[in-house]
């Protein structure tokens, strides 16, 4: 998904209808019919190049402007084609328990890692480290962390078994039950102990555990002097705050540290007709929304509370960078926390340039400007060897 800096994307929701189903789109009519297309085959399965697309009389080609449909809210579409049906494997289907000992040591020279073991409810847990274990420069800093356990430093001990698991789980043959590790995050953070009416051990929120884990891990692993997590997630955020009731005030800037992107999701609005509208697709709309906010403080000029904006942008990315679909909220009527339930794609390759500061594109684009130019030398380098130096592609009256 493109979006052109200062423009905001123009989205039309439409009722698709195909076969007997019906499908509540958003139609980004700025982008063209292919991601259209490439909606409806994440919905339905129908492949773009089988779809045909109708809007009333009009019949939608891959080189039509969606802007020119003039598109209305909740406009029925016709969409006709046959959807991919899945063809049986065609060699049976092995799991890793079932391979030999010598096949599991080569899935361990590709790198593949193995699993960690579920010891009941503790799945957030495990997600959490796996997400720490796709991060090579942290996981070399664990391990490399020396000394023995302290009964008076519990950060130290879940530290050191954050060390001896990720060691571990380099060279496991099957998967790993990370018992010394559950044992010690529960002596430090004992909300991760509660157990229920029946004896078991409750589910907790996998984000929270996260955050207690990289905690304890930038305070004791370090990556040039900084704390590792801070100097390998740390992303630094230029905040603009202004007054929304009044322009005696100027608009302050500062500077904010985070180590994961908060990206807000929104759940659709159901409709009078039985449909619903709305609601976030795909993960540049989420960071679009968690980069405006608002908040309430004391106004200065006015002399009571008053509401300010505040428009984020990246005014430095990390290595990695780590992004968190904030999924629950407050429902008033309940008085509950409620879970949005709702798929949200995302690219293999994001580009987080439009979102920076204008200062920070700049060196994005000047280092882009280099890589390319490197690249280009390098092919030119490999073709000159494959031609003995270019003399080969002269004429002879040109040799």
């Amino acid at each position: 998904c493109r979006f052109k800096k200062g423009e905001a994307m123009t989205t039309i929701p439409v009722k698709v209808k195909w076969v007997k189903e019906k499908y509540d789109v958003e139609v980004m009519v700025d982008e063209p019919v292919e991601v259209f297309k490439a909606q409806l085959y994440a919905l339905t399965g129908v492949p773009p190049e089988r779809q045909k697309i109708t809007a009333g009389a009009k019949k939608i080609e891959d080189s039509t402007d969606l802007k020119t449909l003039n598109l209305k809210p909740n406009q029925l579409m016709m969409l006709i084609g046959t959807a991919d049906v899945l063809a049986a494997p065609a060699e049976k289907q092995v799991f890793v328990e079932d391979l030999a000992p010598e096949e599991m040591h080569g899935m361990i020279a590709a790198g593949v890692p193995m699993g960690l073991e579920n010891l009941g409810n503790t799945c957030y847990m495990n997600s959490g480290l796996q997400v720490l274990n796709a991060a090579p420069d942290l996981i070399d800093s664990v391990t490399s962390i020396q000394g023995g356990p302290n009964q008076f430093d519990l950060q130290q001990n879940l530290a050191l078994s954050a060390r001896d698991l990720f060691k571990q789980m380099k060279t496991a043959h099957e998967p790993v039950k990370p018992f010394g590790f559950l044992t010690r995050l529960r002596a430090l953070f004992p909300q991760f102990d509660q157990q229920g009416e029946h004896g078991g051990h409750m589910q907790q929120d996998a984000e929270e555990c996260l955050t207690q884990i990289m905690q304890v891990l930038n305070s004791k692993c370090k990556v040039n002097d900084q704390g590792a997590v801070d100097e390998l997630f740390g992303i630094e955020m230029d905040v603009r705050v202004k007054c929304a009731e009044t322009d005696a005030e100027p608009e302050t800037r500062e500077t904010e540290k985070l180590q994961k992107l908060a990206c807000h999701i929104e759940g659709a609005v159901p409709t009078g007709d039985g449909g619903s509208k709305g609601g976030t697709d795909l993960i540049t709309q989420s960071i679009e929304k968690s980069l405006q906010g608002t908040l309430e403080k004391m106004s200065p000029s006015l002399g009571r509370l008053a509401v300010y904006n505040r428009t984020y942008k990246v005014k430095k990315l990390p290595k990695f960078l780590l992004t968190q679909f904030v999924r629950f909220y407050w429902k008033q009527d309940t008085q509950k926390k409620a879970k949005i339930l709702r798929s949200v794609k995302f690219p293999l390759l994001l580009d987080m340039k439009e979102y920076c500061t204008d200062e920070y594109q700049s060196r994005i684009e000047k280092y882009r400007a280099q890589v390319l130019k490197k690249q280009e030398e390098e092919k030119e380098a490999k073709k000159k060897q494959r031609t003995g130096g270019g003399d080969a592609e002269k004429k002879p009256d040109e040799a």
